[in-house]
């Protein structure tokens, strides 16, 4: 029994050695990392110090290229590729800075690792860096190599390096998917056109695929990227069996051509912009899809087009039986040039669906007074409730009930007194009230206002009238408003 006990405190003892020794080994190197790891940094911020004035004035042409090339080949070191990549990329780059930052990443040899790394090659300078730097154990680790491959093509993507796109495009096909995704946002990056026909193709396999690697948002977002000169390459798809990537074709089409139309009130698709064959499918096709979301998308794009009868194909669109699809067209008829058609798109002030009936107001809002002129005579004549709320909410968003004020009080009984005399039926008075007590009525139209409104049964107004007849500066319009409040309260009969 003695023995048993000395044996196992033997054991324990050793035990104990065993993991103290093991503690200080980690200590040691944790140690000994945190060491270089500063090193590391420590170099970082002096070659940042003595070489990012070098790389900035290379870039904005301050320093002669020759020179400034010359001094970052003076660096040294096995870490060197990667201390080159930090400088050059820490940044991202000014788009008249572009040229010189790449052939700067092409001259230092930058460009051509990428490439190998990229492809899955090993390069000298990589198994040194795997040996010198704190993230080189990444290279060495065989299922972690994707995040070097997928650097490097973030890199040449962020320096548009065109000559790399057939590589990118290769990328694709790669079974890691996020090495893909940095592909697919290189490519938009880079936009050339020799990759648009790859990733338009990716686009229809990802759709047919039941268990994709790359998303459609992604793929989707990266063809949006690309130049509306590409949008040939998406008539195949415009004509796709599957519904989907017709879908898809369409609304990244729209989606490009509202991205070159911001800004240019002026923007016209021509046939330079937009080739007949493909203008031709927007307007005698695709609007008679039998996928609902295409017809949808389409509307946006055909108003832009330099036809005649884009017109005739939006007010089709505007009697579609799915109201979201009544919805893009109405919307997309807001143009100066359908000011012709605003009869017609009155019609959908009467719409079942609220949000149409909202999207027409607003368009016939925007064609100015000829606009404003059939919004109101349908107020007045329409007897449906709802399409009479509506109108009545967009008059107060879009701040025209001062408007409407202004001319009440120098026509006299017009079709604006009738408008406010309605929206005052319908209690909606407070917009009005505060465009009197903001300061913009003056005394001719608070008079105006208290002989055609003063005795309505509203409480707002009553509450007006009662604090004209108090405070109000101007005489007139006092003593106009205390002979309403005697002539009886509002709330009795008109």
């Amino acid at each position: 029994m003695p023995f048993l006990i000395e044996y196992v405190t033997e054991v324990v003892l050793v035990l104990f050695v065993l993991a103290l020794l093991g503690n200080l080994f980690l200590i040691g190197i944790v140690f000994l990392r945190r060491q270089q790891r500063d090193r590391f940094f420590q170099r970082i911020d002096a070659l940042r110090i003595q070489y990012g004035p070098v790389i900035a004035g290379v870039l904005s042409g301050q320093l002669a290229y020759p020179k400034g090339l010359q001094e970052l080949r003076e660096i040294s070191g096995a870490d060197r590729l990667f201390m080159l990549e930090r400088l050059c990329l820490e940044n991202k780059p000014a788009p008249a800075a572009e040229p010189a930052l790449r052939r700067l990443c092409e001259d230092l040899g930058l460009v051509k690792i990428w490439q190998q790394r990229l492809m899955g090659q090993i390069d000298q300078a990589s198994l040194r860096e795997s040996l010198v730097h704190p993230h080189g154990w990444v290279g060495r680790v065989k299922c972690l190599q994707f995040l070097i491959r997928s650097k490097s093509a973030e890199n040449l993507g962020l320096i548009r390096h065109e000559p790399s796109w057939p590589l990118l495009v290769k990328a694709l096909e790669d079974p890691n998917p996020d090495l893909q995704v940095v592909a697919v946002r290189s490519l938009a990056a880079i936009r050339h056109p020799g990759s648009f026909p790859a990733l338009v193709d990716r686009l229809q396999k990802v759709v047919l695929d039941p268990a994709p690697v790359l998303s459609v948002r992604t793929l989707k977002s990266g063809l949006v990227s690309f130049p509306l000169q590409n949008v040939h390459e998406l008539l195949a798809s415009l004509r796709h069996t599957n519904p989907r990537v017709r879908f898809l074709a369409t609304d990244i089409i729209r989606e490009m051509v509202e991205r070159e139309a911001a800004g240019h009130p002026d923007f016209c698709l021509d046939q330079k912009k937009m080739k007949g064959d493909l203008a031709e499918v927007f307007l005698t096709e695709l609007p008679f899809d039998a996928n609902p979301d295409v017809r949808a998308r389409v509307g946006p794009v055909i108003a832009y087009l330099a036809d005649s009868r884009s017109a005739s194909a939006l007010l089709a669109l505007l009697g579609d039986a799915a109201w979201f699809v009544r919805l893009h067209a109405v919307r997309s008829l807001a143009k100066p040039k359908f000011l012709s058609h605003a009869g017609r798109i009155a019609s959908a002030l009467t719409d079942t669906n609220w949000r149409v009936r909202e999207a027409a107001v607003r368009t016939l809002r925007g064609f100015g007074s000829a606009g404003l002129d059939l919004l109101t005579a349908h107020f007045l004549v329409t007897q449906d409730r709802y399409s009479r709320e509506q109108v009545a909410d967009e008059l107060q968003r879009a701040g025209l009930i001062p408007e409407l004020l202004a001319r009440c009080a120098e026509t006299g009984n017009g079709r604006e007194t009738a408008v406010l005399s309605h929206l005052a039926e319908m209690g909606k008075t407070s917009y009005m009230i505060s465009v009197l007590e903001s300061g913009k009525g003056n005394g001719h139209l608070r008079k105006k206002f208290l002989q055609e409104f003063g005795q309505y049964p509203d409480p707002q107004i009553h509450r007006w009238v009662e604090q004209e007849a108090v405070l109000e500066s101007d005489i007139d319009v006092r003593a106009l408003a205390q002979a309403t409040l005697a002539a009886g309260h509002p709330g009795g009969e008109r």
